[in-house]
């Protein structure tokens, strides 16, 4: 049998041999087998074998264990205010799209289609391209609204009206602008209601592309499409998936138009979408902000065909104060001396409560999973 190389050496002691007998070649043999081995059968005398003495293994080696290190703090992180606005117009920043309208002279007027105010499209000379509604003599139609409506779909973090800026012009530019153009001239002749040789008015960044919102056949604001969406936003109503963002977007349309008071909404041709039917825009809202608390029967009736809302939007609506609303209403008004009057915001506070009341009746009836479906 042999050995391991864990025994390099062994050095054999024997005994004094019992008898006087010598030890033979075999008696040598037999020890290096070592212990454990089993005896030639073939030695008739009785050894005692000494077993080596046991080596000790080397003690473990302890794993060197790396120094210590300092854990690094990440970096300060700025607080973000949840409730502040944003700023963003269907996922694109507002600003780049309002800076070439801040400076850009016009260049080119023309008239609008759809309804009885005026609206007209100017080309800067800049490239940009804006809808402008002045000061005119349809009193229902009043341009500040429109910057105003345009703030605080931003204070709620919603994003879909498109970015306005308060503007003024000399009316001698515009009429100028408009010379290739016969209706437009008239227009800002008739319909147009100057200051001092200055026309005010809003300026909406051009949206290039707009198209009607169907569901299947039907036109969003037709009876039928409005039957269909309805039924989809009731109250732990099961929404084809496919369907799931438009319905986001009009239970926030029906929202917002309860809040801003836009009485003007479902009247034909202001729920438009974008080229690929994703985005529904809330555009059009110079005849909002009425000085009831309560609303208006009709912007409640649309609020009321939804009872599944967006959690954050509800969110929103519970934090706003009138600190908030004066805050994003002040700065950067143009030449109007405000964008809404004290009773026109003490106004959207009272629509605010109203319409959060219609909610948490809900809820209470339904169960908030069922009501705030949305996120």
């Amino acid at each position: 049998m042999r050995l391991g190389s864990c025994i390099a050496v062994e050095a054999v002691a024997f005994v004094v041999v019992l008898g006087g007998l010598a030890i033979g070649a075999s008696s040598v043999m037999a020890e290096l087998r070592g212990p454990g081995a089993e005896p030639r059968r073939d030695v008739a005398v009785t050894m005692r074998v000494v077993p080596p003495r046991p080596v000790a293994p080397p003690p473990p080696v302890s794993p060197v264990a790396p120094p210590p290190v300092s854990p690094v703090a990440p970096p300060p992180v700025s607080p973000v205010d949840p409730l502040a606005p944003v700023w963003e117009f269907a996922g694109q920043p507002d600003e780049p799209l309002l800076a070439p309208l801040r400076v850009g002279t016009p260049v080119k007027l023309k008239v609008n289609r759809g309804g009885t105010s005026l609206s007209m499209r100017i080309d800067f000379d800049n490239g940009a391209r804006a809808a402008f509604k002045p000061d005119q003599v349809f009193g229902q139609s009043n341009p500040r609204r429109e910057v105003a409506a345009y703030r605080i779909d931003r204070l709620l973090g919603i994003g879909h009206v498109p970015p306005a800026i308060a503007v003024s012009y000399p009316l001698d530019t515009l009429v100028a602008a408009a010379e290739r153009n016969p209706e437009a001239r008239a227009r800002l002749r008739d319909d147009t209601i100057p200051r001092q040789g200055r026309l005010r008015g809003e300026l909406s960044w051009w949206i290039p592309v707009l198209t009607d919102g169907y569901i299947g056949a039907a036109r969003l604001d037709s009876t039928d499409g409005i039957v269909v969406w309805r039924r989809w936003l009731k109250a732990g109503a099961t929404i084809p998936p496919e369907r799931l963002a438009l319905c986001q977007q009009l239970s926030a349309m029906a929202l917002f138009d309860f809040v801003i008071d836009n009485t003007d909404r479902w009247t034909g041709n202001n729920a438009k979408m974008s080229e690929d039917g994703t985005v529904l825009y809330f555009m059009d809202n110079t005849l909002a902000f009425g000085k009831n608390p309560a609303g208006h029967h009709k912007t409640l009736l649309y609020l009321q065909r939804s009872q599944t809302f967006s959690r954050r939007l509800v969110a929103r609506l519970r934090a706003l104060d009138r600190a908030q609303l004066v805050a994003v209403l002040s700065t950067d008004t143009g030449d109007f001396d405000a964008l809404l009057t004290d009773a026109e915001i003490d106004a959207v506070l009272g629509r605010r409560d109203r319409a959060l009341a219609y909610v948490d009746g809900l809820i209470a009836t339904h169960g908030e999973a069922k009501v705030l479906a949305f996120p």
